[in-house]
């Protein structure tokens, strides 16, 4: 049960004196635009007693910083059991930039805040007592909110939503339209001109204002492509809008709607306001920065109808206040917040950094025309073609048609790019949905396509420069995975496995067939015998391995194209540790210093699956030899059987195989180093560990059938 925070000491100023005293050194001006944003918010019914923001100079930037970090280290030991995330709370959608190292304190934090006008200020919200748990120590009147409903009325709202336009994210737009709106029409005497003055000026730590220097930090990482991507986006909005409502052309210049979209995406809240989910902008509570595990939490109490803030845990005098906005990949933080965590791990070990990894078409390094259905190399293709091996026209067209089942619309998957909506418009689809799309590949003939899927697929055999054999490109799907072995692991590895496929492979993972054991069951659920007519129905579905044979091919899949995504690094993984070090070359908080711990963190992840892709090979080339030994022993016993005059126990000293290579030395070897991460350990234990047993029972149930066949039986 929440309770109100304690008053603060008699002895304590009120919070404008207190923020005035940390920045009067910055002119009178900005002092008061924050005494003034601090006296509406408290005239219009807002409550925040036991809080200041301070200011961090140049000067002393983070000397009280470390020493609370300090303090925290010492008095706090996370032990405490922080209480779960509340169901009926979203995520906060956005916030102000901030950082930390994981769930223990570092002796210094990113405290941003960033008011970006060119005084390269950050602020931050501290306690000006001790604050118990469960004490609301931030409550913000529903006046003082801007949602997107109020958006949503205004002229320009109304005409949006009377052109039912497309938009890339229309809560945000609807947030954006009713500040700039309101600036443009109201100026000084808006309700909110107050908020709107401290509001930063300029966001140069965001990246899609990063100049090109800036970006060439970034050299080899899928976040240039998502900037890009997100100002094409804003861009297509804003002329959207305009389109509908052409006199927001006068209200709002591109450079002013980019700024609002950052505003918003950086700091709105998901809330449920009376019932209704919304979106909502939150003067005051926005200045909290991050830090995880989370020490607050936030809601809307429809009893006060206010935004409050309520403590998890006991927050010292002086001790900053947080906000935690979530658990997040430093892609995510460094694109929608500005900044990455120096070490994003949570307290359990989790490092939810990511990569997205590209599958079906090989990047840069292979190109369409690699990809040959002719059975032959071609010259520095030859290593490609080695990931084929087997694959004729028609095994690549089946492929396509696997590759291509199913809806788009996957978490974690981004299935169909541009190229992919052209190819559809090429084959007379123009108009239809990607979902019709896909449904014309799912006939009811052997390779799922009627006419129109047939054409389609057709329509991605791209014709190479020459006369060359045309080559089937399969359309680009990415995915995101981290150093974890969670539900988008699991859809990595079943991708993997259909494009390791050989055509009676695909045959039984398409229309029925044996493609599951005992151990597979045991393993994932998934039935051990299908039947025509409960096929797996995409190519994310394979969640036991097929063969070993495809199994290993899939992990020399992985390994190219880790190695590929490596290579287009201009540093390597050492390299950028070492980088790091320097605070001198890489300034803490810096964007240089930013953009070099994202492309870290994904090298982080490229690397671990690397090693997972060849641990996993030579774990399978040890069982494949383990087999090709227990069927050579098994044939040799059998023979020995039939022949009086054969060979004892069929083996000799030098045929017998060493143990010390064997697959149980392996996994004991592994289980025993502690840097065998535990993902790869368990995957070679348990799911190569189960096909292994399988193909050992096959191997003697085959043994026993031969021996009753003998012996008439």
């Amino acid at each position: 049960m929440s309770h109100p925070a304690p008053k603060p000491r008699p002895t304590t100023r009120k919070p404008s004196d207190n923020h005035s005293s940390r920045i009067d050194q910055h002119g009178e001006d900005e002092t008061d635009k924050f005494q003034k944003f601090e006296r509406w918010l408290i005239a219009n019914g807002a409550q925040f007693p036991c809080l200041e923001l301070r200011k961090y100079d140049n000067s002393d930037r983070y000397k009280d910083l470390d020493a609370n970090a300090d303090a925290m280290s010492s008095s706090s030991n996370h032990e405490e059991v922080v209480e779960e995330e509340n169901e009926s709370e979203e995520k906060k959608d956005g916030g102000i930039i901030a950082t930390t190292e994981g769930g223990n304190p570092p002796s210094s934090r990113q405290h941003s805040n960033n008011i970006d006008d060119g005084s390269d200020e950050m602020r931050g919200v501290h306690a000006l007592t001790t604050l118990p748990p469960s004490a609301v120590i931030v409550s913000i009147p529903l006046r003082c909110l801007i949602t997107v409903e109020m958006g949503q009325t205004t002229p320009i709202g109304r005409k949006i939503l009377a052109s039912d336009l497309e938009l890339d994210a229309p809560k945000h737009i609807f947030l954006m339209i009713y500040l700039l709106w309101d600036k443009w029409t109201n100026g000084d005497k808006s309700f909110f001109a107050p908020y709107y003055a401290v509001l930063p000026k300029r966001l140069r730590n965001m990246p899609i204002f990063w100049d090109e220097e800036e970006l060439r930090y970034l050299e080899g990482s899928h976040l240039l492509s998502q900037i890009s991507d997100r100002i094409a986006a804003i861009t297509r909005d804003y002329h959207s809008v305009c389109s509908a409502a052409p006199e927001f052309a006068s209200i709002s210049t591109l450079e002013e709607f980019t700024w609002a979209r950052t505003i918003v995406c950086s700091r709105n809240f998901g809330l449920m306001i009376n019932g209704r989910r919304t979106s909502a902008l939150v003067p005051h509570a926005d200045m909290l920065n991050h830090h995880r595990p989370r020490e607050t939490k936030w809601t809307f109490c429809e009893e006060t109808q206010c935004f409050t803030i309520t403590t998890l845990k006991e927050i010292g005098a002086g001790e900053q206040v947080y906000d935690s906005y979530g658990q997040k990949c430093n892609h995510r933080f460094l694109l929608n917040y500005g900044f990455c965590v120096e070490k994003n791990v949570e307290i359990d070990g989790f490092c939810p950094n990511e990569i997205s990894l590209e599958l079906g078409r090989w990047g840069d390094a292979f190109k369409p025309e690699d990809i040959y259905c002719d059975g032959s190399p071609q010259g520095e293709r030859g290593r490609l073609y080695k990931l084929y091996r087997g694959d004729d026209r028609e095994c690549m067209e089946k492929k396509l048609a696997f590759w291509t089942r199913g809806d788009s619309d996957v978490v974690g998957v981004d299935f169909f790019g541009s190229s992919w909506h052209a190819l559809a418009t090429s084959v007379g689809r123009a108009g239809g949905s990607v979902s019709s799309i896909m449904e014309s590949t799912l006939g009811t003939n052997p390779h799922g396509m009627d006419a129109t899927g047939s054409r389609l697929a057709e329509a991605l055999i791209v014709p190479p420069p020459s006369s060359s054999p045309q080559p089937i490109v399969l359309p680009t799907k990415r995915i995101r995975v981290c150093v974890s072995n969670n539900e988008n692991t699991r859809v990595l590895f079943s991708m993997l496995r259909v494009l390791a496929c050989n055509s009676a492979e695909l045959d039984r993972i398409s229309w029925g067939g044996r493609t599951a054991t005992a151990a597979g069951q045991r393993l994932y659920g998934v039935p051990g015998m299908a039947s025509p007519s409960a096929p797996f129905r995409t190519c994310r579905d394979i969640r036991y391995p097929i063969s070993l044979r495809n199994e290993r091919c899939a992990m020399e899949i992985l390994r190219e194209i880790t190695e590929n995504a490596l290579s287009k690094y201009p540093t390597s993984l050492s390299q950028d540790a070492a980088d790091l070090q320097d605070e001198n070359a890489y300034p803490k908080y810096s964007n240089k210093r930013h953009a070099k711990l994202q492309v870290h963190g994904e090298k982080e992840v490229l690397h671990h699956f690397a090693l997972w892709a060849r641990t996993a090979i030579h774990v399978i080339d040890i069982i494949l030899h383990e087999l090709a030994h227990e069927i050579k022993l098994v044939t040799h016993s059998v023979s020995a059987a039939n022949h009086a005059n054969g060979l004892g126990d069929g083996m000799s000293e030098t045929e017998s195989l060493n143990e010390e290579l064997g697959y149980d030395y392996v996994i004991q070897a592994m289980e025993d180093d502690d840097d065998c991460h535990t993902t790869i350990l368990r995957y070679c234990a348990d799911v190569l560990g189960a096909v292994r047993r399988d193909e050992l029972n096959q191997i003697a149930t085959e043994v026993m059938g031969i021996e009753r066949r003998d012996h008439g039986l």
